[in-house]
């Protein structure tokens, strides 16, 4: 199979959702002129993260249910579709991301400890969302749509089995089966998790390099030139930007998660507070302004680019920061669940009828049946893998085992 562009609206703009990891030590918080600072507001044990996340991949159900439920997602229906609620999602799950990765990566004891981590984080449970989606989600659908399994497409190309086996590297080269869910992607979340993927293998070689424990340049440096690439293909007529979807969505996640990461270097450096705030949300309004100037795609993203990433990061590190909310998630995430779900649970009640739903309903469905699936993969798959995080072959501490026979 070869690489497809992902799927435009209203057929996903989903993002990626990641666990997050301490990233300092617990301090007090010490109020300034303008609050207090990030290393300062951020309590690693006392954070509204999980609730925060579990928020974003609402926003992108919610921007999913008025596009495939008929309608528009109304932030998109002024920009043309390139920056909507869902898409604005996805890039506060990158930023966010890009400071709890570089977080976690220095609180790791190793670079290969690092990635065993975030393996697990993201990995089992995409492997089981594959395997479920090929073998009763999308059987379920053949049901649904033809009312029997005869003719089912198990094999072969654009099959189930071959959606599974092309897919499972991480990197999403098949869409769609063949002959199901009229011609709709089956899981239009999925591809953005390669790129997220690529931010940690991005953060691991600057901390193998030694370019990010102690120096803040290198990632400033990285920050700056993808800046600098985003304005002069605003300014030339973005022929390498366009040229490459791969290209075009690393660089609009990779400033995401760069902002994130950056904020976490000058973390002592930056205030967190209303004023701030109230800043950043201009600075985004501006943002979708010079989307809206800018015309159609890609121009409309690249004028977003220039000035979003920045406003986007702070405020979901303002958000994320405060406390009120830290006990949503704290034993049971499932924002990553309800994102990998959401997807197909939609667009399997959509086959069974719920176009003709009040909108209501339809949302209030698919949010509930996606919990459930996220309940259920949090409990079997995701809990049970990250409880692996500190296995080694040596045993569950690191410890050498005593050879056969020594005692």
């Amino acid at each position: 199979m070869t690489h497809r562009d992902p799927p435009t609206a209203p057929t996903g703009t989903l993002g990626p959702v990641v666990a997050g990891e301490p990233v300092t030590e617990p301090v007090t918080r010490v109020p300034g002129r303008f609050g207090p600072t990030l290393d300062r507001a951020f309590d690693p044990r006392s954070n509204s993260v999980n609730a925060l996340r579990l928020g974003l991949a609402g926003l992108v159900l919610l921007s999913h249910t008025l596009k495939l439920h008929g309608g528009t997602d109304p932030l998109g229906r002024l920009t043309g579709g390139f920056v909507d609620i869902g898409t604005m999602a996805v890039d506060g799950f990158f930023a966010l991301s890009g400071f709890l990765i570089v977080g976690s990566y220095l609180n790791s004891p190793s670079t290969g400890r690092y990635l065993w981590r975030r393996g697990l984080r993201i990995l089992p449970g995409f492997w089981v969302c594959l395997l479920v989606t090929a073998f009763v989600l999308l059987p379920i659908a053949q049901l649904l749509e033809f009312g029997t399994l005869a003719g089912y497409p198990l094999t072969g190309e654009m099959s189930a089995l071959s959606y599974l086996l092309d897919n499972s590297a991480l990197f999403i080269r098949q869409f769609e089966v063949a002959g199901l869910l009229g011609g709709e992607p089956v899981n239009g979340s999925l591809y953005t998790l390669f790129y997220e993927f690529l931010c940690y293998l991005g953060v691991a070689a600057l901390g193998v390099a030694g370019l990010l424990r102690r120096r803040t340049w290198p990632l400033l440096a990285v920050a700056a030139l993808v800046w600098l690439f985003v304005v002069s293909q605003l300014l030339t007529g973005a022929a390498l930007y366009e040229g490459s979807s791969t290209l075009s969505i690393a660089v609009r996640f990779g400033a995401m998660f760069l902002a994130g990461a950056v904020a976490h270097r000058l973390a002592p450096r930056i205030p967190v507070g209303r004023a701030g705030g109230a800043v950043a949300v201009v600075l985004l309004a501006q943002a979708v302004v010079l989307a809206i100037l800018a015309g159609g795609d890609p121009q409309g993203t690249l004028a977003y680019l220039v000035v979003a990433p920045p406003a986007v990061a702070y405020l979901v590190l303002l958000l994320g920061s405060r406390p009120e909310l830290r006990r949503i998630g704290a034993r049971r995430d499932l924002s990553y669940g309800l994102y990998v779900y959401a997807w197909p649970v939609q667009i399997l009640l959509i086959v069974a009828g719920a176009a003709a739903w009040p909108v209501a309903l339809y949302g209030a469905a698919s949010l509930a049946i996606a919990l459930l699936m996220a309940w259920a993969s949090w409990t079997w798959v995701e809990a049970p893998a990250l409880r692996l995080k500190s296995w080694s072959p040596r045993g569950p501490a690191g410890r050498r085992r005593p050879p056969p026979g020594s005692r």
